[in-house]
């Protein structure tokens, strides 16, 4: 009994840890097993858990690689900007992060050297509350201002409004981080003769590498998995990206052709995952950068 009740005592934290576990990764692997599976096989009642047979005909169609069915391709109109869609997002996403992260560099660097500290807590928290608006809430202002520039479907606008609506976020991973960067360096430049922007240039920068790929993973997953944005700002396939193509497959008139659906939705999301699993070490020495002095 006595070495029981230690288990007995894990069962609980087991079973809530396996309850979220299936919260999560149920959905992604549903998504897996659809795109793997044969048509007759998704419309069986009841679904299979494993498929009995696999195929990459849907990952063929959706890719466009020789010899896909055309047919099905023609049922899903929509897919056939799907490789314009994504490089679409890859460069919005590029250039975004590139903005974002470099500004929100030099906006966190200010503050915590150049500011006072009550100013720079206002500054936090009125970075914070424009977080805290929704997102839909503040794209009417800024669709009549880009409909006012010009700037509505195009890829240039997009850039422009994901790196706006994410400079908060960048400058608060980035200034949590600056907050305990060790000032010693900076002062043995500055006795070499070197300037404010030569400190942060040469010394801070370099050094920041860690702060810097945290807060541009961050902003790269976000922008490829956001939705209302690109939903709202493009109306043609030229600007269209990779969450609105899919979700513009998705038609009330016809039952949709879920292998096709769900292995568009797999390529999609294998980006961000792959980013997020590959680079976790990274991002996670990022975050705690910021949190640990010297």
């Amino acid at each position: 009994m006595r070495r029981l009740k230690p288990r007995l005592k894990a069962v609980p934290a087991v079973l809530a840890v396996g309850v979220c576990l299936f919260y999560l990764l149920a959905p992604g692997y549903w998504m897996l097993k659809s795109s793997l599976s044969f048509d007759r096989e998704l419309r069986q009642d009841p679904p299979t858990l494993v498929p009995h047979e696999l195929t990459l005909s849907h990952f063929a169609v959706v890719l466009q690689v020789p010899g896909y069915d055309e047919q099905e391709l023609r049922r899903n109109m929509d897919l056939r900007s799907y490789d314009r869609a994504a490089t679409n997002i890859a460069l919005v996403a590029s250039a975004a992060t590139v903005v974002t992260t470099m500004l929100g560099a030099v906006t966190a660097y200010s503050l915590v050297r150049f500011a006072r500290s009550r100013a720079r807590k206002c500054a936090m928290l009125g970075l914070l509350l424009s977080r805290m608006l929704p997102a839909i809430a503040m794209l009417i202002p800024i669709y009549a201002f880009m409909l006012w520039m010009g700037m509505l479907d195009s890829l240039i606008g997009l850039t422009a409004v994901y790196s706006g609506l994410l400079l908060p976020f960048s400058i608060w991973i980035l200034e949590g981080f600056y907050r305990h960067f060790p000032i010693e360096l900076e002062e043995a430049a500055k006795i070499d003769g070197a300037s404010p922007f030569r400190v942060f240039w040469s010394v801070v920068l370099p050094l920041s590498l860690n702060g810097l790929f945290a807060a541009g993973v961050f902003v790269f997953i976000s922008i490829w998995s956001d939705f209302t944005v690109g939903l709202i700002l493009t109306n043609t396939e030229h600007a269209f990206p990779l969450s609105v193509v899919i979700a513009r497959s998705m038609t009330t008139f016809r039952e949709p052709d879920w292998g096709v659906l769900n292995a568009a939705g797999v390529i999609a999301a294998a980006v961000p995952v792959m980013m997020a699993f590959l680079l976790r070490g990274l991002v996670a020495r990022g975050r705690l950068a910021g949190a640990l002095k010297g």
